[in-house]
């Protein structure tokens, strides 16, 4: 239970806390990603997952590709991914905004242009820290007589054009069913692509290397193929970048490939055969690599390491699967190998790690191993099983399992989608589920019956896809308020914690009191609002207009702000809604005859949509607000006097002046007031952005804090105010 303390005021700096994450670092895109790993070690996002956006029209469905996600400045970034009908889709990371086309392009005729059956050939990006640059996608295509073969198409970032489609020479009869990668540019900007692809009788499974020049420019040129001879390799598997020694011993960049028999490697430059171990007897699927904190490929220029110190794949049949890490000891050509007990199920193509190498890299590494059965965590020194996600090891390849996806990762999260398109979010080290007022998928997402590859992780934007289309959320770290604001109805404001003191309407006489406060994205920043409407600005809170100067039929009771904080709604006793900057109107109950008052207001996570409570606990929802139930039917022992959702929008609170809580949906109970007697009546309340706590605050100034809000101070210890304290806002 919450206590009341009685504290002085403290004014403190605020802290910049954006919703969207726009000045963090990238961690490069799973369908080109050189090492294969699925692991963002840098710039760790944590809990809650706030969905951002989704695209689920029929245009998006059927998503077959991992997403891909560029480099270049927030602002401008890109996700790419295809879908199943042939079609390569360019939006901006950070709005959902088609770029090119609205549908997309359409890049092939072929009935599995990007995979087909249990494939996914994702594209590859080679856009730098400095701009954007292009999306090459290695396709299957149809031509004349129904035969199939391979096509490389260009994608300009910036534009969405497609710059070229060029045929891979001698490829009729091959099929491509694994993800491409390319390596990193020399001083010129070339670059080389390469990928497995196999004749689909059976008989030749390559290698196949294409030099690109000038990789990053519209200009860029697709040079002829390269190939290895019959590899045995597996054409499901991608081929991954390792830097291993020579038989001379001097490091060399590799190509390491899955075959169905063990591991092969060949040289970046010259395809000539590595170091190898092709004694596993059964098909290995993808390679993978530690991950490094600076970025990139271990071995790579800039990663600290000459050589990648291990290699990691999973191999099986049909039932069982294993683990393995393989070494190479001095320049031996043939790599050791250790292996793990079998797992049940049969792997997916991929897996990840967290295994980091570097400054700052974790001490403890775990390998995430998907497969038809499980979600398992494998201990990165002994090869044991150190977590599972189904204890009983019990799930189904094609619906609940994992036959066909990978696991992606940040900090102690881990992100998956079953192989029926259920999206999940776990704990890293128990691959317990989060709670589910911290991450839940939204109701576009229902249906989902398929998915395919991995999340994307980039600069704590997530991205995950299904049958259903494409789902984007952002992370942030679960870091409890760390400050909070009371105000009075004279404008009086107090400030503690590092919450910021940017003045008040406390010295003027106005002609209506305040009624409610909103603070800005920033935190540096805050608007107060009086009954008649009037808004009053002060730190870096904007003036988007106001009702100040128009007779209402009833008193504005609420405000809030909205999530980019360049706009604000205004919510009247009566219900009448009034919306300024941004802010979109989505509906009000202004022409209804209400049973109670409206007494207050939260907006959904989106912005398309808003709650209105009033005080029997009646919720009218407009927009994309769900219904998530209400105390409108009870006979209540005090009113209903403010409201705050979940931070994911899938569940709130309502508080009722003897501070009885109410919880609908995903909301948590903390703690309430309920069973005190009180000095004075609780007037409002605020949420935590984890979803984990909340606080409220009595006429008095007395302020109780539950959950993860910590109790930073109270306006009760100063006595007597000159006017009530009406509301409270949290400072995270």
């Amino acid at each position: 239970m919450g206590r009341r303390l009685l504290a002085g005021a403290a004014v403190g700096a605020a802290v910049l806390l954006a919703t969207t994450p726009g000045g963090a670092a990238h961690w490069p895109g799973f369908g080109g990603d050189a090492g294969r790993s699925g692991y963002q070690p840098v710039d760790e996002g944590g809990l809650p997952v706030q969905f951002l956006y989704a695209r689920t029209g029929l245009v998006d469905r059927d998503v077959r590709t991992s997403i891909v996600t560029t480099t270049g400045d927030v602002s401008s970034q890109r996700l790419v991914y295809g879908t199943d009908d042939g079609v390569v889709h360019l939006r901006v990371l950070a709005t959902g905004a088609p770029v090119g086309p609205p549908g997309g392009t359409d890049l092939s005729a072929a009935a599995d242009p990007f995979g087909g059956g249990a494939g996914s050939a994702s594209f590859v990006d080679t856009s730098t820290p400095g701009g954007l640059g292009q999306v090459f996608a290695v396709h299957n295509e149809l031509y004349q007589g129904g035969q199939v073969g391979l096509q490389i198409a260009q994608v300009d970032e910036a534009s969405g054009a497609v710059l070229a489609d060029v045929d891979v020479a001698a490829t009729i009869g091959y099929r491509i069913q694994s993800s491409p990668f390319v390596t990193p540019p020399d001083g010129a900007g070339n670059r080389a692509l390469f990928f497995v692809a196999a004749e689909q009788d059976g008989t030749r499974e390559q290698l196949f290397k294409v030099a690109l020049g000038n990789a990053a420019s519209p200009s860029a040129t697709i040079g002829p193929a390269a190939r290895t001879d019959d590899l045995n390799a597996n054409p499901l598997a991608s081929p991954t970048l390792v830097h291993l020694r020579d038989a001379g011993g001097a490091p060399r960049a590799y190509v390491a490939v899955a075959t169905f028999s063990g591991l092969r490697t060949f040289a970046v430059d010259d395809l000539s055969p590595g170091p190898s171990d092709e004694t596993i007897g059964e098909p290995l699927r993808t390679p993978t690599t530690p991950v490094t904190t600076a970025g990139v490929a271990p071995g790579a220029p800039g990663s600290g390491l000459d050589t990648t110190p291990a290699i990691y794949a999973a191999s099986g049949g049909a039932t069982a699967t294993t683990v393995h890490r393989f070494t190479q000891a001095g320049s031996s050509q043939i790599l050791s190998r250790a292996s793990s007990a079998p797992l049940p199920g049969n792997a997916a193509p991929a897996l990840m790690t967290s295994h980091e190498l570097g400054p700052g890299a974790t001490a403890e590494g775990r390998i995430f191993v998907t497969t038809s059965a499980n979600l398992y965590s494998v201990r990165t020194d002994d090869l044991t099983v150190a977590a599972r996600f189904d204890a009983g090891d019990s799930l189904a390849g094609g619906t609940t399992g994992f036959s066909f996806t990978t696991a992606a990762g940040t900090g102690e999260l881990v992100f998956v989608v079953t192989d029926g398109g259920r999206q999940l979010a776990l704990e890293a080290r128990t691959l317990r589920p989060v709670d589910a007022e911290l991450f839940t998928p939204p109701r576009a997402a229902d249906g989902s019956q398929s998915s395919f590859g991995q999340p994307a992780i980039s600069r704590r934007f997530l991205q995950m896809a299904t049958d259903r289309g494409l789902f984007v959320y952002t992370l942030r770290r679960a870091t409890p308020p760390t400050g909070y604001w009371l105000a009075a109805s004279d404008g009086g404001m107090f400030s503690y914690g590092d919450a910021g003191f940017f003045g008040s309407t406390g010295d003027i006489r106005l002609n209506k009191p305040v009624t409610a406060m909103a603070p800005t994205a920033s935190r540096e920043g805050y608007w107060l609002a009086a009954t008649d409407g009037g808004i009053f600005s002060f730190g870096d809170a904007g003036f988007f207009g106001s009702t100040g100067d128009i007779v209402l039929n009833s008193p504005v009771v609420g405000m809030v702000p909205t999530r980019t904080g360049q706009g604000y709604w205004l919510v009247a006793a009566d219900g009448g809604v009034f919306t300024f900057g941004d802010a979109e109107f989505r509906g009000s109950t202004g022409d209804l005859r209400l049973n109670k008052p409206i007494v207050g207001m939260a907006a959904t996570p989106t912005g398309d949509g808003y709650w209105l409570v009033a005080a029997d606990g009646g919720i009218f929802t407009f927009g994309d607000a769900d219904f998530l139930g209400s105390t409108g039917d009870i006979a209540l022992n005090k009113p209903v006097v403010g409201m705050a959702a979940v931070p994911n929008g899938n569940g709130y609170w309502l508080v009722a002046s003897d501070g009885g809580i109410f919880s609908f949906g995903r909301a948590g109970f903390f703690g309430s007031t309920g069973d005190i007697v009180l000095n004075s009546p609780i007037v409002a309340m605020a949420a935590s952005a984890t979803g984990a706590g909340y606080a409220f605050t009595a006429a008095d100034g007395g302020v109780f804090a539950f959950g993860d809000v910590p109790f930073l101070g109270a306006a009760a210890s100063l006595g007597r105010l000159n006017q009530p304290v009406v509301t409270l806002a949290m400072k995270p």
